[in-house]
């Protein structure tokens, strides 16, 4: 397998635990930031500017959606 899908394997389930965390109690504003960070890894981006700026507009859109959930939870 290679370090890309390894990572990204790792991003989707630390992303799953995230989900299933907020299901029980608040999330930190700190696992919030950490699952942001994973989130735009799923979708093979270094960064949250790096798919700003080549991901599609549909892409794009569901990221924002996803972070959005995540930062409402530890509000």
């Amino acid at each position: 397998m290679s370090t890309q899908t390894t990572d990204n394997f790792s991003a989707f389930a630390s992303l799953h635990r995230f989900f299933s965390l907020i299901e029980t109690t608040k999330p930190t504003p700190e696992q919030a930031d950490k699952a942001v960070s994973q989130l735009y890894l799923i979708y093979g981006a270094t960064s949250e500017e790096d798919l700003m700026e080549r991901g599609a507009p549909e892409l794009i859109q569901m990221y924002l959606e996803i972070k959005n959930k995540i930062l409402s939870a530890a509000m």
